[in-house]
């Protein structure tokens, strides 16, 4: 018996395996409408088919003395009917998969642990799976899906790769606004907004904006009038995770993105739209800049690369993690994740629908992605009330967009 690879995880990766253990898993959810009900058995070779390109997802979590790490396994992963709730706990122990592959009529559903992969990542995997079955289902022939990257390009940790360093120094604000509004009990909500990509993209053009300005801006807009009078001055703080494949060479499928920062202080409760797109689109210009967002990633490495860290048994790091990731969870109102443009094979797009995106969350969560002309927005939230999303469907709506709506809620 040969003996098994193993992977050693990315920065990212060891933050959220500290997590695991928890009732709170960071699980991203890749869904697709394909035209006829789902064969399984056909779905069943299409992973198999997808798992020989993407050897780094079949793995198991393993405990070291200092990290964990990821070992490939000789287990074969079963598909199976979806009867779990949305992004429900993955990890259980260390001979489970990070990942969940299910159906239900014409849906496919991809659920994989942020310790596996970042979304961008991840949504590489999913289209190679899609399109495995699509070929398969429909007996489409002369069309080549692989990758022309290798395996170890894929598995890499750029994170490791094009660490520099230098300067961590990041901007630190204080006074955060954090949604008041009560909680679900033991309950998540997920939403699916849907519009027109063109459409919004006009408007955003028209407002000399990029889509993403135009997004945050409007979910800053939201809460305008759920803010108290005592909170209407605090800093509406959104993070936004960018993929640094976009600045660096990196076709890794692991874990590599940075994180950036809009903020928006109201004057008066009547801030205008062009207002706040103003500040948000000032500030993404000034915060994607490479080497700011390098201060953020030196930020993240630096602890790692400290020797006391280095030195520390893995039960010591998890406690200290657990407590920094407490901490910084509660450092914004909200976080938007863009996954950006999804794109197929010409002969494979005419067979699926929409394609969709949510992922688990604590607070409240958007990650939007876009299909055809579908712009399709996965709305996480763990609070009772629906203000701020209603808020921001209706800025839609009142422009003249049509927004359909897809709401879940699982204990």
């Amino acid at each position: 018996m040969k003996n098994k690879q193993w992977y050693k995880l990315d920065n990212v990766g060891k933050l959220f395996s500290s997590l695991a253990d928890g009732h709170f898993q960071n699980i991203f959810r890749y869904s697709a409408t394909i035209k006829d009900e789902v064969d399984k058995e056909i779905l069943q070779d299409a992973l198999l088919e997808t798992l020989k390109v993407y050897e780094n997802f079949n793995v198991n979590l393993k405990k070291g003395l200092f990290w964990y790490y990821l070992e490939e396994t000789n287990k074969t992963y079963i598909v199976r009917e979806e009867n779990l709730p949305i992004c429900a706990k993955i990890y259980h122990n260390s001979n489970d998969f990070l990942f969940r592959i299910t159906y239900y009529h014409k849906r496919i559903n991809f659920e994989v642990s942020h310790i596996l992969s970042d979304g961008r990542g991840s949504v590489e995997f999913f289209k190679t799976l899609i399109s495995n079955y699509v070929i398969k289902k429909y007996q489409l022939e002369n069309i080549n899906i692989s990758t022309k990257n290798s395996h170890i390009e894929k598995s890499e940790d750029s994170f490791t790769k094009y660490y520099k360093k230098g300067q961590n120094d990041i901007k630190k604000y204080k006074n955060i606004y954090h949604y008041k509004q009560k909680k679900l009990k033991y309950t998540t909500r997920y939403l699916e907004a849907h519009m027109s990509v063109s459409k919004v993209l006009n408007i955003a053009h028209t407002h000399h904006v990029t889509l993403t300005t135009l997004l945050l801006s409007v979910l800053i807009h939201s809460f305008r009038n759920v803010l108290y009078e005592k909170d209407l001055h605090k800093n509406i703080k959104i993070d936004i995770p960018v993929d640094l494949r976009n600045y660096y060479k990196s076709s890794s499928l692991k874990n590599y993105f940075g994180l950036t920062s809009v903020v928006y202080q109201y004057q008066t409760r009547n801030d205008s739209i062009q207002d706040i797109m103003k500040s948000v689109d000032s500030q993404l210009k000034d915060n994607l800049l490479l080497e700011n967002l390098q201060k953020r990633v030196n930020k993240y490495i630096a602890f790692e690369k400290n020797i006391f860290c280095r030195i520390a048994p893995l039960f010591m790091k998890n406690m200290v993690l657990k407590i920094i990731d407490t901490f910084t969870s509660n450092m914004c109102t909200s976080c938007v994740s863009n996954i950006g443009i999804i794109k197929l094979e010409d002969s494979i797009t005419p067979y699926i629908d929409n394609i969709n995106i949510i992922c688990s969350t604590t607070g409240f969560q958007f990650i939007m992605c876009s299909y055809k002309d579908d712009l399709s927005i996965g709305i996480s939230s763990v609070y009772k009330y629906n203000d701020v999303i209603k808020e921001f469907c209706r800025w839609f709506s009142d422009n003249g967009i049509d927004v359909t709506i897809n709401v879940s809620e699982v204990d």
